[in-house]
């Protein structure tokens, strides 16, 4: 059986901290490079994912910060030209035990429990985190430079964009 290294045994996991670095392809998590679809601008991830970790065990509950590195070809919102970009994302989630959860099914979460994620089973799953961190990190507007113009200097952007919905 093949052992991914974003899935952690957690008996492996020593209390304190402990580091983790691995380098995967988006393939290995279930993606493609082609990951980010639903934006016209993002053409395909380039090379492999690094990963960067400290985790820390206390108690039952888990907490992941960190790391990951990417590089991306995307296409210019203003010029329309091909670019590649990298990327460094952190990360950062706590994984919480199934008795932290027990008293709070019928309640509104509070801000800072919006990036928790409920430990099941034995084995740490940092899929999700790693291809959440990707998608945020991509501009829904990508630039191929900070000092690209647009490429029709006799329209306003408001007219150009009028022109596409219209």
């Amino acid at each position: 059986m093949k052992r991914h290294p974003w899935l952690i045994p957690i008996p492996t996991l020593k209390r304190g901290e402990n580091y983790l670095k691995f380098e995967l392809d988006i393939e290995e998590l279930g993606g493609t490079r082609q990951e980010v679809r639903e934006n016209l601008l993002f053409k395909e991830l380039v090379g492999p994912l690094r990963v960067e970790l400290a985790i820390v065990r206390s108690g039952e509950n888990i907490l992941v910060n960190g790391r990951v590195r990417f590089q991306t070809r995307l296409v210019c919102a203003i010029c329309g030209k091909e670019f590649e970009r990298e990327f460094c994302e952190k990360l950062a989630t706590e994984f919480i035990s199934e008795n932290d959860t027990a008293n709070s099914k019928n309640r509104e979460l509070a801000t800072e429990e919006l990036n928790r994620i409920l430990l099941r089973g034995n084995q740490l799953n940092l899929a999700s985190v790693v291809h959440d961190a990707i998608h945020l990190a991509i501009p829904i507007a990508p630039k191929c430079r900070p000092d690209c113009t647009i490429a029709f200097p006799s329209k306003e952007p408001y007219d150009t964009i009028k022109s596409y919905t219209s």
